[in-house]
This record gives structure tokens, sequence and C-alpha cells, in this order.
């Protein structure tokens, strides 16, 4: 048997919130608006929400200094101003940091809670939650996780419950048209990692293979474009793909790239997106040892010849160098070992396939 849960209201397409965004009045009579300290207000996301509440008559407020890879601290400060407020509702705009702090700060506003139990929950119902993403890679906006910055397990960990779908997304491609050739290419892996490892997971159900194939599929030609100026009609498939991605890591959840490049990401600064796609090639190959009807299918569906040609893509995207000690590498791997990620892996990870792994980056 599988089960299937995707609660959220999809609203898809150019000028989404201003033609579908009246229903945001049956959420409530104030909105705490939760961004990062840029992006939002450049790219035209903040404008076109502030401009619906303003003609719902939905009076707001605005918490802007969600940083990257959000930390507890900077939620619970969050939510503490949101019950000042009083709001109803909150609506987080922009990259998988801002959504992901959004979904935390709804839940605090209603559970009083330590920051052992935010990880483990029992919760209990969060205010309701509105998704805008302006990144094509977390797929946040139709997830029920949140990822935080955890400084008690010295790592990124996840928030995870059915409470923290979305009530409603709205995803509107044109507000990624402003993003750097680098930021396109770090959240179009981020993307392409939750399509392949949900695909891959030992939690894949028929339906989201489903999703993960369709993910793929738009995906995939677009590939070798992403370093250079990307058209609204590829940044259209990128958002698609990567909103179907979410989809289906919602279902599935993610595996040993994810669990492995947290590591990365907390102690070595690289970017999530980049930290996967870092790990994709070495962990392709694993796959193929132990699924390689699922692989072969990966590379029809992105027209490619096979792990050479991926590797190379991901070299050419992805040059990066680390510096790894024997020392950094045992942590990380003693850290990775204990994870969801690794028992949702289709293959017999061992700390010395992890540390092995980890090694081939330097």
């Amino acid at each position: 048997m599988f089960t299937y849960e995707m609660p959220t209201k999809l609203f898809f397409g150019k000028n989404c919130i201003a033609q579908s965004g009246d229903c945001l009045a049956q959420l409530g009579k104030k909105a705490l608006l939760v961004t990062g300290y840029h992006s939002a207000k450049i790219n035209g996301s903040q404008r076109a929400v502030l401009d619906k509440l303003q003609q719902l008559g939905i009076s707001w407020v605005i918490f802007d200094e969600v940083e990257n890879n959000p930390s507890i601290l900077t939620v619970r400060r969050a939510a503490a101003f949101a019950k000042t407020e009083q709001v109803d509702f909150v609506i987080a705009v922009g990259g998988g940091s801002p959504m992901d702090a959004g979904k935390v700060i709804a839940l605090l506003c209603t559970n009083e809670i330590d920051d052992v139990q935010l990880f483990g929950g029992p919760y209990k119902k969060p205010l309701p939650i509105v998704a805008v993403p302006t990144t094509s890679g977390t797929g946040s906006e139709v997830t029920k996780a949140a990822i935080l910055t955890n400084p008690h397990a010295g790592t990124k960990q996840s928030v995870t419950d059915p409470l923290l779908f979305p009530s409603m997304a709205f995803v509107d491609p044109t507000f990624t048209m402003g993003i750097s050739p680098v930021v396109t290419i770090d959240t179009a892996i981020d993307a392409l990692s939750h399509a392949v490892e949900g695909y891959m997971s030992n939690n894949s159900t028929p339906v989201s293979d489903v999703w993960a194939e369709e993910a793929m599929h738009f995906m995939g030609p677009h590939l070798t474009e992403l370093g250079s100026d990307v058209s609204y009609a590829a940044r259209e498939d990128l958002m698609y793909a990567s909103t179907l991605a979410g989809i289906v890591i919602a279902q599935s959840g993610t595996t040993l790239i994810h669990g492995m490049g947290y590591q990365l990401t907390y102690y070595k600064g690289f970017t999530h997106g980049r930290a996967n796609g870092m790990l994709f090639p070495s962990y392709m190959s694993l796959m193929t040892e132990t699924m390689p009807d699922k692989v072969e299918r990966i590379w029809d569906i992105l027209h490619l010849d096979g792990l050479d040609e991926f590797t190379n893509i991901m070299n050419k995207l992805m040059p990066d160098t680390i510096q790894l000690t024997e020392e950094d590498i045992d942590f990380y791997t003693k850290l990775t070992m204990p994870t969801r990620a690794v028992r949702a892996t289709a293959y017999n990870v061992t700390a010395d396939v992890i540390a092995s792994i980890y090694r081939q980056l330097r």
C-alpha cells in the first residue's frame, strides 16, 4: 500500500497573485509577510503580494530578516513579533529559506515548545501558511518540511509534519527572471536532486514516481543552458519542475545527497544546491549498482548518454573544490549515518561508503 497527501491549493503562472489572490481573504484580516533582506523587494514578488492585500483590505506587517539557512533564534524572534501583532496568517515570500522560516514561524505562533520538541513534535495546528516562491529550487511551497540550522545538533535539520503544508501557494515564474546565473544553477540542481532522490528513495510510490519523471522531463532540456541567459519559457519549465519535485519529496523524502550535503553547507559554507551538485555524480554511481533500471530511465528522460555525460555537466556547472581533512570526513560521516536520509537510500550505506564519497570531493 501507499499514501498520497498534497493539501496545498496551487496557483501557477504569470500574475497568478493578481488573478487568483482573492482567496487570501479566507485566511484572516492581518498577515505577517516573511521575507529575506533584499530579493523580494526587487523581483516584484513583495509588491504583488502587498498590492493584493491592499485590494482585499487585509492589513500586514513585515519581517524581512530571514537569513540563508535560517536559525532557530530568527524564527523564534519572528514568531514573537507575529504574536505581538496578532496576525491571522503567514505569507512566506522568497526562496527556500524564507518559505521554511515562514512555516516554522506559523507553527511557533500556536505552539509553546522548546528546541527539542520543535524538531520532533507533537504540534498543534499552526497559523495558515501561504507560500510565494521566487527561486526554482526547493519546492517548499508544496512540502510538509522546513529546514533550519540547529546548533544543538551541529547541522541542518528538518521540522516535518503534514500540518506544515501551506494552505496556498502562488507560483509565478516571472519572479525568477532576475536571479543570477549562479543562483539559477544552484536552485535548479537542488530541484533535480529532489526529483531524482525521491524517485530512488525507499519511500517512493507509484504516484510520486509519476511526478518525478514529469519534473525531469521539464528540467532535462535546460541543464546545459543554466549558466547562460535563461529565457522566460525556460524559467517557467524550471519553476514547474521545481514545484513537481517538491510534491515528490513531500511523499518520499530525500536520500543520501541531502543527508551528506547539509554538512557541506553548515561547516563549509556551500549553498544547499551546490553541495547537492558536488555529491550528485557519486550518488548516481551508487544507484547504478542497486537501481540500474531507474538510473537508465533517468538518463533517457534527461536525454543523456549516461553517468559520464552527467558527471561532465555537473563538473562544468559546479567546478568547486573543497578542503576536507580526515577529521572533517570522520565527523561529517558520524553526523550523516543516523539520518533518515541514509535509511531512505536504496543502498547499503555504511560509514565507509559515506567517507569515500566525501574523499572524492577533494
